[in-house]
Protein backbone atom coordinates (compact mmCIF):
# COMPACT_ATOMS: atom_id res chain seq x y z
CA UNK A 1 0.00 0.00 0.00
CA UNK A 2 1.61 3.36 -0.51
CA UNK A 3 1.28 6.38 1.64
CA UNK A 4 1.28 10.03 0.70
CA UNK A 5 2.98 12.50 3.11
CA UNK A 6 0.55 14.15 5.30
CA UNK A 7 0.51 17.74 2.88
CA UNK A 8 0.16 15.85 -0.53
CA UNK A 9 -2.62 13.52 0.95
CA UNK A 10 -4.23 17.02 1.75
CA UNK A 11 -3.66 18.21 -1.70
CA UNK A 12 -4.88 15.22 -3.18
CA UNK A 13 -8.44 15.16 -1.26
CA UNK A 14 -8.62 19.08 -2.03
CA UNK A 15 -8.15 18.63 -5.69
CA UNK A 16 -10.57 15.44 -5.44
CA UNK A 17 -13.01 17.63 -3.59
CA UNK A 18 -12.84 20.27 -6.55
CA UNK A 19 -13.13 17.67 -8.82
CA UNK A 20 -16.51 16.20 -7.68
CA UNK A 21 -17.88 19.21 -6.87
CA UNK A 22 -17.10 20.77 -10.74
CA UNK A 23 -18.69 16.95 -12.31
CA UNK A 24 -21.43 17.27 -9.43
CA UNK A 25 -20.99 13.91 -8.20
CA UNK A 26 -18.62 11.64 -6.07
CA UNK A 27 -15.51 9.85 -6.91
CA UNK A 28 -16.15 6.55 -6.43
CA UNK A 29 -12.98 4.14 -6.46
CA UNK A 30 -13.94 0.33 -7.83
CA UNK A 31 -12.94 -0.62 -4.90
CA UNK A 32 -15.63 1.22 -3.03
CA UNK A 33 -18.00 0.27 -5.57
CA UNK A 34 -17.32 -3.40 -5.05
CA UNK A 35 -17.67 -3.00 -1.18
CA UNK A 36 -21.03 -1.42 -1.90
CA UNK A 37 -22.62 -3.20 -4.61
CA UNK A 38 -21.66 -6.84 -2.22
CA UNK A 39 -22.91 -5.02 1.17
CA UNK A 40 -25.92 -4.00 -0.64
CA UNK A 41 -26.77 -7.54 -1.77
CA UNK A 42 -25.93 -9.21 1.22
CA UNK A 43 -27.17 -6.62 3.71
CA UNK A 44 -30.59 -5.89 2.20
CA UNK A 45 -31.58 -9.38 1.71
CA UNK A 46 -30.82 -9.91 5.71
CA UNK A 47 -31.98 -6.26 6.78
CA UNK A 48 -35.46 -6.44 4.85
CA UNK A 49 -36.13 -9.84 6.74
CA UNK A 50 -34.92 -8.51 10.57
CA UNK A 51 -37.07 -5.53 9.86
CA UNK A 52 -40.12 -8.03 8.08
CA UNK A 53 -39.47 -10.35 11.41
CA UNK A 54 -39.03 -7.21 14.19
CA UNK A 55 -42.57 -5.98 12.74
CA UNK A 56 -44.01 -8.92 13.23
CA UNK A 57 -42.59 -9.69 16.69
CA UNK A 58 -43.69 -6.67 17.90
CA UNK A 59 -47.67 -7.34 16.30
CA UNK A 60 -47.98 -11.29 17.50
CA UNK A 61 -44.66 -12.21 19.37
CA UNK A 62 -41.17 -14.06 18.38
CA UNK A 63 -42.29 -16.26 15.34
CA UNK A 64 -41.33 -19.84 15.38
CA UNK A 65 -37.75 -20.57 14.16
CA UNK A 66 -38.43 -22.14 11.04
CA UNK A 67 -40.78 -19.53 10.42
CA UNK A 68 -38.10 -17.02 10.77
CA UNK A 69 -35.82 -19.60 8.63
CA UNK A 70 -38.58 -19.14 5.52
CA UNK A 71 -38.51 -15.30 5.54
CA UNK A 72 -34.80 -14.85 5.49
CA UNK A 73 -34.78 -17.12 2.84
CA UNK A 74 -36.60 -15.18 0.31
CA UNK A 75 -35.93 -13.13 -1.89
CA UNK A 76 -35.94 -8.87 -2.06
CA UNK A 77 -38.67 -9.18 -4.35
CA UNK A 78 -40.60 -12.01 -1.68
CA UNK A 79 -39.91 -10.08 1.14
CA UNK A 80 -40.97 -6.85 -0.08
CA UNK A 81 -44.56 -8.58 -1.06
CA UNK A 82 -44.54 -10.17 2.28
CA UNK A 83 -43.82 -6.93 3.68
CA UNK A 84 -46.84 -5.81 1.82
CA UNK A 85 -49.52 -8.51 2.70
CA UNK A 86 -48.58 -8.82 6.21
CA UNK A 87 -50.62 -5.45 6.66
CA UNK A 88 -53.58 -7.53 5.86
CA UNK A 89 -52.32 -10.44 8.25
CA UNK A 90 -54.27 -11.18 11.56
CA UNK A 91 -52.34 -13.58 12.98
CA UNK A 92 -49.54 -15.66 12.54
CA UNK A 93 -51.16 -18.47 10.83
CA UNK A 94 -51.70 -16.16 7.97
CA UNK A 95 -48.15 -15.70 7.74
CA UNK A 96 -47.57 -19.45 7.36
CA UNK A 97 -50.38 -19.44 4.77
CA UNK A 98 -48.69 -16.93 2.93
CA UNK A 99 -45.62 -18.66 2.91
CA UNK A 100 -46.80 -22.14 2.11
CA UNK A 101 -48.69 -20.39 -0.92
CA UNK A 102 -46.36 -17.99 -2.01
CA UNK A 103 -43.28 -19.90 -2.13
CA UNK A 104 -44.62 -22.83 -3.74
CA UNK A 105 -45.73 -20.51 -6.81
CA UNK A 106 -43.02 -18.46 -6.86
Amino acid sequence: MMHLRVDLEERFKQELDELEESLQMPYVTSVERIAKTEGRTEGRTEGGALVLLKQMAKRWGMLPEDLQQQIRRLSLEQQAALGEAVLDFDTVKDVESWLAAYTHTN
